[in-house]
């Protein structure tokens, strides 16, 4: 292993281009991936340790791409003046090729570190309901859970819909990854509600592809667009904060925003049935819900919602006809 100290600057990389572009362009097709190995995904999944300038360490976790590229989070190496990756054989000195802080994505390279390609997932196979696991190092501990998506979030980042997820990781987690039943990897840990929930969120690999194309070290604003929510970074940042504080008349009025300016996007329906829902207006609720399912007919988290309301209401409400 090389252990030389941090230099960070910006790379062309084309060997790791090339490996995304073949990695996403040629995903797992559906059947012909092996069944989930959790073992297999701690191969996956490293551990970082991020010295600050100040001398204090804070954990985080990176997903392995290809060769000696990683990927992580670049608020967990923020304002690091030394950046090691632990192995089984002890720690190495990790150097940074492409930063997009927006966007929050940075690629680490881990010099003499040599790694199976991971599968990922096509984009087009991302769906709300899929079953998901999150692997990371939550306080500097592997940890690996399970859960679903629950939500897919336009973001004015482009390529790909931020992941919302049932599947809980706490604090050292980011910059691990989400897989899906098949070991494909569907996003990178990122950030979450302080009060937990199924407020979790991952981005998607789609991104990982756009930051090889630039090629560049810094991309957009240097403050990642979700740590300041707001309707420029997304309405649904903004509706899951006021979702969890049970703001209903407030989510109320965003989600209708949110609905008029985006009308074929599910999840703004699925924001304003909540709040209807929150309100006691059942009725809005259903037709909120049910217009997402018109949009999305995949789309788990209507059907169940309308679901609980049928136990509500006592009659059916995802009948073909009444759709």
């Amino acid at each position: 292993m090389n252990l030389n100290g941090i230099d960070v600057r910006p790379c062309a990389a084309p060997l790791l281009l090339t490996l995304l572009l073949l990695l996403i362009g040629a995903a797992t097709t559906p059947g012909r991936a092996a069944t989930l190995d959790e073992q297999a995904l701690a191969s996956q999944v490293l551990k970082v340790v991020a010295t600050r300038t100040d001398g204090s360490k804070e954990f985080g976790s990176a997903v392995s791409i290809a060769g000696d590229q990683l990927v992580t989070n670049c608020h967990v190496i923020s304002g690091a003046s030394r950046i090691e990756v632990e192995l089984a054989q002890g720690s190495y000195l990790a150097t940074v090729d492409l930063r997009d802080s927006y966007r929050d994505l940075c690629f680490l390279k881990l010099p003499g570190y040599q790694a199976e390609p991971v599968s990922m997932i096509a984009s087009g196979q991302i769906h709300v309901g899929q079953d998901v696991v999150a692997a990371g190092f939550t306080n500097g501990t592997y940890t690996v859970s399970r859960g679903r998506i629950v939500g897919l979030h336009t973001c004015e980042c482009g390529g790909g819909k931020v992941i919302q997820t049932s599947a809980p990781f706490g604090r050292g987690a980011s910059g691990g990854g989400l897989f899906d039943s098949q070991g494909r990897l569907v996003g990178i840990l990122t950030f979450k509600s302080k009060n937990g929930g199924n407020f979790h969120f991952a981005l998607p690999v789609g991104w990982l592809r756009q930051l090889a194309d630039h090629r560049l070290e810094t991309l957009g604003p240097d403050e990642s667009f979700w740590k300041r929510p707001g309707k420029e970074s997304g309405y649904f940042l903004v509706a899951c904060d006021l979702g969890e504080k049970k703001a209903w008349r407030s989510l109320l009025s965003l989600a209708s925003e949110w609905r008029e300016r985006e009308t074929s996007n599910p999840e703004a329906w699925m924001a304003l049935g909540r709040a209807h829902r929150g309100l006691g207006q059942s009725e809005a609720a259903v037709a909120n819900f049910q217009r997402a399912l018109m949009l999305d007919s995949t789309h788990a988290e209507a059907q169940w919602a309308l679901q609980e309301l049928e136990l509500e209401l006592g009659r059916s409400l995802t009948e073909p006809g009444r759709l």
